[in-house]
Formats: C-alpha cells, structure tokens, sequence
C-alpha cells in the first residue's frame, strides 16, 4: 500500500476539525470544499457567511453544508478571550485580546484549536 493511501485512510476513520482561516479567499474556501467532499477532513470555515457565499457564487463553489464562523458574531468569544489573556500570562487585557481576536482570523482559528473546538488549522 502507498504511503498516501494509507494515510488518506487513516485520515479518513478519523476526519478531523480542520478551520480555515481565510474563508474568503477561493483558492482556500474550493480546497475546504474539496477536502470535505472527499470524507477527509471536517472543514470549518472563519469568515462573515455573507461574504464567503459571494466569493462562493463568483467562482462556482457550492459551499451547502460547510460550516462556517463568523468571529464577529461567534457565541463561544468569551472562551477564546479568557483563554487568549490566559495563555498571555497578564501581556494581554481582555479589550486587547478581544480586539485581536476578532480583527485576526489566524489568531481567531488558532484559538479554536487551543480551546478543543478543532484538531488543526491550514494557513497559507
């Protein structure tokens, strides 16, 4: 058996929570897409639903089913800032943590994975 085969297998029993940060981009929201049509990965995308269903219909990805998250409207913010200030040992205040958190996506994605909410995240 080839080494990709057995690891598309392995990946594929398990399907990991993967976010992808950048939802708005295509290149990034077609391989989410992609990875979740072949049973690989349980993609979530960050990004406002709006705008990646725009850039969805501009290049002809169907994105029914994805998940998606907007850090702007995310119920679970809380948990991100308090871990976020934690995790910065006092280099942080909740308002700037809040703020970093919201205005980047990578830091935002980043902070799913170290609260548990996913297994990973893809960064281009």
């Amino acid at each position: 058996m080839q080494l990709f085969d057995m690891l598309e297998q392995k990946i594929k029993a398990h399907q990991p929570k993967i976010v992808f940060p950048e939802g708005i981009d295509a290149r990034v929201l077609g391989a989410a897409v992609r990875l979740k049509k072949d049973g690989l990965v349980t993609p979530v995308v960050i990004g406002p639903r709006a705008q990646i269903e725009e850039t969805a219909t501009a290049n002809g990805i169907d994105v029914t089913g994805l998940d998606t998250i907007d850090p702007a409207s995310y119920a679970g913010i809380d948990e991100l800032v308090a871990s976020f200030v934690e995790r910065r040992k006092g280099k942080a205040t909740e308002e700037q943590a809040r703020a970093v958190i919201l205005k980047d996506v990578n830091t935002f994605g980043t902070m799913l994975v170290h609260t548990g909410q996913a297994e990973g995240l893809v960064s281009g």
